[in-house]
């Protein structure tokens, strides 16, 4: 196997490493706060109640904190095929796409914080019309 190759499969199974940790972490600490694709789409249409509102607003802070992880862990590897791009031609492309990505996950993040936000102002405003 030539050290490319080998390199390349380092960086590769390493990437896989850091993404599994990430998402086993989010998954243990945000498990209960989430709610299933139909759940959001038939509270969403008919949210009227704090609780409602509230419930929407938890789901959203979850689904940030799922991208938070995410990128931070698209950062970390990026920062490992950065430590290796002098012995991978791939290196510097891995650690682009990957930053790219968590960016884009970071703006995710904050649209969901800003959904958040949103419906517990409308949780606010149902529970004082009460």
């Amino acid at each position: 196997m030539t050290r490319r190759l080998l390199t390349t499969r380092i960086l590769y199974v390493s990437s896989l490493l850091l993404v599994a940790c990430g998402l086993v972490s989010v998954r243990v600490s945000t498990q209960g706060s989430t709610l299933s694709i139909a759940e959001v789409k038939r509270i969403g249409a008919s949210a009227s109640t704090a609780a409602d509102h509230g419930r929407l607003a938890a789901h959203y802070r979850t689904h940030a904190a799922e991208h938070e992880a995410d990128a931070t862990t698209h950062d970390g590897i990026a920062d490992e095929a950065r430590k290796r791009a002098s012995t991978s031609d791939d290196a510097w492309d891995l650690a682009r796409d990957a930053m790219h990505y968590a960016g884009h996950s970071r703006e995710a993040a904050e649209a969901l914080r800003e959904l958040a936000a949103l419906h517990d102002e409308m949780g606010k405003r149902a529970a004082r019309s009460k």
